[in-house]
C-alpha cells in the first residue's frame, strides 16, 4: 500500500512539472537556456563594474597608453582605409540602416516576435549606451592619434560603436543561426570577427581607449543576452500557444 501511494504521488509530481514546462510562463523555457542567459548577463555586468572601478580609480592609464602606442606603430595606408571602413560599419548610420531594413522585412512578413526582438535590442541598446555615457565624463584619446575627426562631444566611456555593434550584429547573427542551424558556426564566427574588427578599428583610428572598448563589449554582451532571452521567452510562448490551438 505504501509503495502504491508513493508511485501515485510520484506520478502526480511528474505530471505537475510536465504541465509547468508546457505552460506559457517564463519558467517554461528549457532550464539550460534560461540559466545560461541569466549567468552570462550577470557575468557581463560584473565585468563592466570591475573595469569601471579600475578606470575611475586611475589604475588603467598606463595600460591604455601602452596599448594605444603599440597600435599606432602598426599604421599603414592600407590599414588606415580598412580600419576606417570597419569603424564606419559599426557607426550609427550603418547600424540604423540595418535595423530599419530588417524592421520593414519583419513587418511585411508579419514576423512580430522577430520585429519586437529587433526593436528591443536596437532601441534599448542605443538608449542604454547614451545613458551610461551620460554618467561618465571621460576624455577621448588626444586628437594627434585620430585618423577620423568626428568632433564627438560624448564621453569616451564606454565605446558606443562597440556596444551597439555587439548588440545589432550579435542579435542578427543569432536570428540567422536560428534559421540556418547548419551554418550556425560560420554565422557566429562571422559576427564575432566583425565586432572584433570594429573594436580594434575604434582604437586604431584613435577615438577610444582600450578600456572603452572592453566596457563596450561588456555592456553590449549583457544587453545582447537580455535581448536574446526576451526573444526566446516570447518565441516559446508563441509555440506553446499554437500547440494548444
Amino acid at each position: 500500500m505504501t509503495i502504491f501511494k508513493f508511485r501515485q504521488k510520484a506520478s502526480q509530481l511528474v505530471r505537475f512539472w510536465h504541465q509547468q514546462f508546457n505552460s506559457q510562463s517564463v519558467l517554461s523555457l528549457p532550464s539550460r537556456m534560461l540559466i545560461t542567459g541569466i549567468l552570462l548577463f550577470v557575468l557581463s555586468v560584473g565585468v563592466f563594474f570591475y573595469i569601471t572601478h579600475k578606470v575611475m580609480n586611475g589604475e588603467t592609464g598606463d595600460w591604455d597608453l601602452y596599448i594605444m602606442l603599440a597600435i599606432q606603430k602598426t599604421h599603414t595606408p592600407l590599414l588606415d582605409i580598412l580600419m576606417t571602413t570597419f569603424s564606419n560599419i559599426g557607426g550609427p548610420v550603418v547600424l540604423t540602416g540595418i535595423s530599419v531594413g530588417l524592421t520593414v522585412k519583419f513587418w511585411l512578413r508579419r514576423q512580430w516576435i522577430e520585429l519586437f526582438g529587433l526593436l528591443w535590442a536596437a532601441i534599448g541598446g542605443s538608449l542604454l549606451s547614451l545613458l551610461i555615457k551620460a554618467g561618465f565624463n571621460r576624455d577621448r584619446p588626444p586628437q594627434i592619434w585620430a585618423i577620423i575627426h568626428d568632433h564627438l562631444n560624448t564621453s569616451s566611456y564606454p565605446s558606443g560603436h562597440v556596444m551597439n555593434g555587439v548588440v545589432i550584429y550579435g542579435f542578427c547573427g543569432y536570428l540567422l543561426g536560428r534559421s540556418f542551424p547548419r551554418w550556425r558556426g560560420v554565422i557566429y564566427g562571422g559576427a564575432f570577427f566583425l565586432v572584433l574588427a570594429i573594436a580594434w578599428s575604434r582604437m586604431y583610428v584613435g577615438l577610444h581607449w582600450p578600456t572603452d572598448v572592453l566596457a563596450g563589449y561588456a555592456t553590449g554582451f549583457a544587453w545582447l543576452n537580455a535581448s536574446i532571452l526576451s526573444f526566446e521567452i516570447r518565441k516559446h510562448r508563441e509555440e506553446m500557444r499554437r500547440k494548444q490551438l
